[in-house]
């Protein structure tokens, strides 16, 4: 039974972690309760249902929190295997969408879909960011965890977040693309180049198109795996697309055109969505940040709900035809 795409969902789950003391400042906490009363998103077209919301564990700042960082990343990848368990076991299809705080909660996140998915196959990822977050305790200068979750996924840093759901890497290099990036340290870009990992560099999206550019993205992460799943930082997206952020950076991807390619290419591989780094103390008056969170649920999961009410619509004329 395929995870992804054997049923059409009827509603979209989604898993909040509400973690914040492994970023650069405090505030990436109190996005899951904006998101989750969010007048928005609530009346969105897509119906949301909340499974869990997990409270963070907090033992202190920078490389501080990496004991904080184990016990979240390990509630949330139980969270996510839990309820990839329940939907292969349902007789219906239904999305997840991972909400969390800073981006250390990726760790969880797709350690929970690797490990819970690994008997069926090999699973890709797309990272969407202005920042490659691919060091190890060893090379952060600053010792943020936020900036630190690739290398984990790939199998590399402290043992025990390597580790988390099992022994495994979760990502395999040739399976990892990173879209938007702009703004690294020479050591994180040394490592993934060695490992042979593909970064759409933002001068590169801005010359091809971030249509062009998510079209190969996904192609690679679908080639031979599973199915893939997508990690969005709200950095990468301009900063008067995306002001709510704690690491702004200059350049970045344009917000429209990002959700102009999630309802016009097919995304029948997707996994799981996960959405991070909105920090809402940092939002404009017109709520710039929240609505484009709101966007992007309804982007990438409408057209997929969308293709469930045309094929129930389909099934009810079939049996009508049947009895008439």
């Amino acid at each position: 039974m395929r995870f992804s795409v054997a049923r059409l969902a009827r509603r979209l789950h989604a898993i909040g972690l509400e973690n914040g003391h492994g970023g650069h400042q405090l505030g990436c906490e109190e996005a899951i309760a904006t998101i989750k009363g969010s007048k928005m998103l609530q009346n969105s077209r897509v119906p949301v249902h909340w499974r869990e919301v997990i409270p963070e564990t907090v033992t202190g700042r920078g490389i501080s929190q990496i004991e904080g960082v184990i016990q979240n990343s390990k509630k949330l990848c139980a969270a996510v295997q839990q309820a990839i368990i329940e939907d292969i076991g349902s007789g219906d299809r239904e999305e997840l969408l991972v909400v969390g705080g800073d981006h250390s909660c990726a760790i969880g996140t797709w350690s929970g879909v690797a490990s819970r998915l690994r008997p069926y196959g090999d699973i890709g990822l797309v990272w969407v960011d202005a920042h490659l977050d691919a060091h190890t305790p060893n090379t952060s200068p600053s010792g943020n965890l936020h900036g630190q979750p690739v290398a984990h996924l790939l199998g590399f840093g402290n043992d025990e977040l390597s580790r988390i759901g099992d022994a495994f890497p979760k990502i395999k290099p040739e399976n990892l693309v990173f879209v938007g990036i702009r703004s690294y340290e020479p050591e994180e870009r040394e490592f993934l180049h060695k490992l042979g990992v593909r970064i759409f560099y933002d001068d590169e999206v801005q010359k091809r198109g971030i249509s062009d550019v998510m079209s190969e993205a996904v192609d690679r992460v679908s080639h031979k795996t599973y199915g893939f799943g997508l990690s969005i930082d709200m950095d990468g997206f301009r900063v008067e697309d995306a002001p709510a952020v704690g690491t702004p950076a200059s350049g970045g991807i344009i917000a429209d055109e990002f959700l102009k390619f999630m309802t016009t290419h097919a995304m029948d591989k997707l996994l799981v969505t996960e959405l991070v780094e909105f920090l809402p103390k940092y939002d404009d008056v017109n709520r710039t940040s929240e609505k484009l969170v709101t966007d992007l649920v309804e982007h990438i999961y409408l057209p997929r709900f969308a293709r469930y009410d045309i094929a129930e619509e389909l099934d009810q004329r079939r049996r009508k035809q049947a009895y008439a």
